[in-house]
């Protein structure tokens, strides 16, 4: 889904994790956000996201001050899930989300 936002944003953003338009069920699971920017260099989100509706897939995440650039914009975006058998599953699991970050 694309989605944009203004650079230097710290508020949290909520999202839903979905397969098939169900929520995913995120109980016992850990989620990290894989997020790059425009020319493919990661940017670290290192505890940035918490589960906060496990079983209505609802995961939070926080961006730290220098997470969300214009200039490094378009960023893409997707949610890696390992549950509790060490399964991963990617959300979404195609083509990743792109955010376009704007300016102040």
């Amino acid at each position: 889904m694309p989605l944009t936002i203004t650079e230097g944003t710290t508020a949290n953003l909520d999202f839903a994790l979905t397969a098939d338009g169900t929520a995913v069920n995120l109980t016992g699971a850990t989620v990290t956000l894989v997020l790059a920017d425009k020319d493919g260099t990661a940017i670290t989100t290192t505890g940035d996201v918490s589960v906060i509706g496990a079983t209505t897939g609802r995961v939070r995440y926080a961006p730290d001050s220098t997470d969300l650039v214009a200039s490094v914009s378009p960023l893409r975006a997707r949610f890696k899930v390992v549950d509790s058998s060490a399964q991963v599953a990617y959300y979404p699991s195609g083509k990743a989300d792109t955010w376009t970050i704007t300016p102040e």
